[in-house]
């Protein structure tokens, strides 16, 4: 949990990936961070999370969202990292991947639930962006074939790519869910009413 603050770049209000072998840090975005947002909760039920530490995780939540989140006029989604050259083919950019899409919105779920824990009002705006990065790994969501498969990736003209369907983003698309059901059911009626 300390050691954690080493990893933490004020400049971008995000932590970093990890460290590099010349003792630096690599400060991309990068999707697999988001894992400190369940990782925190759990470690909240043992130990407490201080005031300042959900201020940097509300911080790094909303700077790697942000910074990873992607819309063309046929996907919206997340890239995986910064600078991900995977697989791109002529497309200039970064593509949209399903996983990184749907851990986007089980952070945002994971850190509104400890933010509702600790009766931080900041619950009910990551609860909403939960259900919206959800809505587009969602039946009916631009990264969801009509089959309700997830591809793994997507390019900006929205032609999927790789395995499909691939397990991983279909297992926290569900967690996600239950998350929002289970847990979060006092903020499914503001995301309602955002919505209209």
């Amino acid at each position: 949990y300390d050691a954690l603050d080493d990893l933490w770049v004020r400049e971008r209000g995000c932590y970093a990936v990890c460290e590099t072998l010349d003792g630096g840090i690599d400060d991309r975005l990068d999707s697999a961070t988001l894992a400190l947002a369940a990782a925190h909760r759990s470690f909240d039920a043992v130990g407490a999370v201080d005031d300042e530490r959900l201020d940097r995780l509300v911080s790094h939540v909303e700077t790697v969202v942000d910074g990873l989140y992607h819309e063309t006029d046929e996907i919206t989604g997340l890239i995986r990292y910064e600078g991900d050259g995977w697989r791109r083919a002529d497309q200039l950019s970064e593509k949209v991947w399903t996983v990184s899409t749907a851990w986007g919105a089980n952070a945002c779920a994971e850190l509104a639930a400890l933010l509702a824990a600790h009766d931080d009002p900041r619950a009910a705006e990551m609860a909403a962006r939960a259900r919206d990065l959800l809505s587009h790994v969602s039946p009916g969501g631009s990264l969801c074939e009509p089959t309700t498969y997830l591809p793994e990736q997507f390019f900006d003209d929205g032609t999927p790519d790789s395995a499909t369907p691939l397990g991983w983003p279909h297992a926290i698309r569900l967690a996600t869910v239950a998350l929002l059901d289970d847990e979060l059911p006092q903020f499914a009626d503001r995301a309602a009413a955002d919505d209209d």
